[in-house]
């Protein structure tokens, strides 16, 4: 069969069918009529299928490798044509042709030097042109230049505005396989990317111009940068690898805007103390640079980015607008400023947290001098012979609890009090319960107490609680603080919690520590002072531990029965209870054993 295959194949079609009716006369000659027609049917199949082969097949048509090919202009090209079997073939083009073979081969080459044809179609064909494949082949080349420009030029480029970019690619090919980008890369170096155009993928295979557009509109953060495109050609997988790009020329941007206040803080409103220096300072960002005017309360108005008034009176008082203004616009910022009385007297500190005993110090000061004094019952100085700017108030060793030292002028005109506070730490902390549990059982709640002995100012004070487990891990349970009154003197504090052990506080320890938070004029970190440790004994019924439990078993008949029973306790008496359970556990498993051996026997 695979000879006949072989000849039906190389035969001509015509030919083919002639001799498959003459392959049908030989085996069905002198046969029955009814044979005859049943041998004809079944070559007639066979024929057709041999035939579809040879069609599908197609084993003398040649292949080319590669099938495809991406060249530059000018540079060498190459190509094979081959066939599974002997044929004469020959390649057919414009340059690098190659006439039929005088002998049948299984390969032929295609070669040219510098390959200058754009529209080239070399084609591998076989003796009577029965078989014929094409090479396909790309011819590209590398754009002579690539330009950025505006369409029409802007003078100068307005915020806000629409202009039109456009990107010339020159000669170039093939052009349906260029990409043109345009990027903008900002004053600091940073390149983004605007929009990438490309032409449909035509036919057109000659080097040719491609003008690109892009429509922009620029801001005020594009002023100084710079607008660029790209051209890249992408040939596929068979091209340059990465694709080739070449960049334009870059255009500087100068983007004119109009003004915007950057004033620190901005708008505002502020106060200022009659007799002190205003000063007011305008700044704004602007293409081009704005110019500035301070319309002032009075409405008069100054020419200048900085207003300045010495010794200011309240009739200064007012909206303080500016205005920065260049040809594109302009922007306003107002400040409202408040002139105030100048204040007589001044303390610094303010205020001061001194430990009792300790020594203590403020200043009383004045813009202008004046007769001054300090009136305390520790450290009181009387009204000075003189005007001064500055009074010192101080005390070697602070004793007084409630002691409001203040400094004053000459009449009580003005007069201003020292906030202080004078603290101690406490004497002891401890911690007991209020009724001592003899002895602590689980579930059960007890009231434990904080006292806390000899502090001040109490009501700064904060007491908590704490839990420190039997592997010294440590847990807060709760806090507790007084109303911050206005008790100035050392006192005690009582301070409580309810407490319900578990059986896992077994072996604990309970504590609680006093605070005294005096705020940020006080020491930092707060001084914290802990208390005694109670350490924790509790109670709880048993719970069994044995391994693996309550369960059953069979024993034989005159064998030991040891069974050991184990729980968890705190006291050992309560042991003595389960010997019954022990016992009962022993009846049973005799019973167990009598049964299971009358079964064994009666069977």
């Amino acid at each position: 069969m695979l000879s006949l295959s072989t000849v039906f194949c190389k035969a001509e079609r015509a030919h083919f069918f002639n001799s498959s009716n003459r392959i049908a006369e030989y085996f069905t000659e002198g046969r029955p009529l009814l044979v005859r027609w049943k041998m004809e049917i079944l070559i007639g199949l066979l024929i057709s299928s041999l035939s579809l082969y040879c069609d599908f097949t197609d084993a003398e048509c040649p292949v080319i490798s590669p099938a495809r090919l991406v060249v530059k202009y000018g540079d060498p090209a190459s190509s094979n044509c081959s066939s599974d079997t002997p044929v004469e073939m020959g390649w057919e083009s414009t340059q690098g042709g190659v006439g039929l073979t005088d002998k049948e081969v299984k390969i032929l080459n295609w070669r040219v030097d510098s390959l200058t044809d754009w529209k080239i179609k070399p084609s591998c064909f076989t003796e009577g042109g029965q078989c014929q494949k094409q090479l396909d082949i790309t011819v590209y080349k590398l754009p002579d230049s690539v330009s950025i420009s505006y369409r029409k030029y802007p003078d100068p480029m307005v915020e806000g505005h629409q202009y039109l970019l456009q990107c010339l690619v020159q000669n170039i090919a093939p052009i349906g396989r260029l990409r043109v980008t345009f990027y903008k890369v900002s004053a600091t170096g940073e390149q983004t990317e605007l929009d990438t155009r490309q032409k449909a993928k035509d036919n057109i295979k000659t080097p040719e111009n491609g003008t690109y557009i892009l429509h922009f509109t620029p801001g005020r953060d594009d002023d100084g940068a710079q607008l660029l495109c790209s051209a890249m050609l992408d040939l596929g997988p068979e091209g340059p690898q990465p694709p080739a790009v070449v960049e334009s020329n870059r255009l500087n941007t100068n983007v004119h805007y109009k003004p915007q206040i950057t004033m620190s803080p901005g708008c505002f409103s502020m106060t200022i103390t009659e007799g002190n220096t205003l000063s007011l300072n305008c700044s704004a960002n602007g293409n081009p640079a704005p110019s500035y005017n301070w319309l002032l309360p009075q409405a008069t108005m100054e020419e200048r980015s900085v207003v300045t008034i010495t010794n200011i009176a309240k009739s200064h008082s007012g909206d303080y607008t500016c205005i920065a203004i260049n040809p594109l616009g302009n922007s306003t910022c107002t400040v409202n400023v408040e002139v105030t009385d100048a204040e007589c007297l001044v303390v610094s500190p303010a205020r001061l947290v001194v430990k009792h005993g300790d020594p203590a110090s403020s200043n009383c000061s004045s813009d202008i001098p004046v007769e001054m004094g300090w009136e305390a019952f520790q450290g009181g100085v009387g009204l000075t012979d003189k005007e001064v700017k500055i009074l010192n108030w101080r005390v070697d060793s602070l004793t007084d609890w409630k002691i409001k030292p203040s400094c004053f002028t000459d009449g009580g005109q003005c007069e201003k009090q020292l906030d202080i506070t004078v603290y101690k730490l406490p004497d002891s902390v401890s911690i007991s319960y209020r009724k001592y549990p003899d002895p602590m059982v689980e579930g059960h709640q007890y009231l434990l107490q904080c006292l806390v002995q000899n502090i001040a100012p109490i009501g700064r004070l904060r007491v908590t609680f704490y839990k420190v487990s039997a592997t010294g891990e440590q847990t807060e349970l709760d806090t507790r603080q007084k109303a911050k009154d206005n008790i100035k003197t050392p006192e005690n504090g009582t301070y409580t919690l309810d407490f319900t052990p578990g059986r896992d506080d077994a072996g604990a320890q309970l504590l609680c520590s006093a605070m005294l938070d005096l705020g940020p004029e006080g020491p930092q970190p707060p001084p914290v002072m802990e208390s005694n440790r109670l350490n924790i004994n509790v109670h709880y019924k048993p719970q069994i531990t044995r391994s693996p439990g309550c369960f059953s078993m069979r024993i034989t008949e005159g064998d030991t029965l040891s069974l050991a029973c184990s729980a968890n306790v705190d006291y050992l008496p309560i042991i003595a209870g389960l010997a019954s359970v022990v016992i009962l556990l022993v009846i049973s498993c005799f019973i167990y054993s009598s049964y299971y051996k009358h079964t064994r026997m009666s069977h």
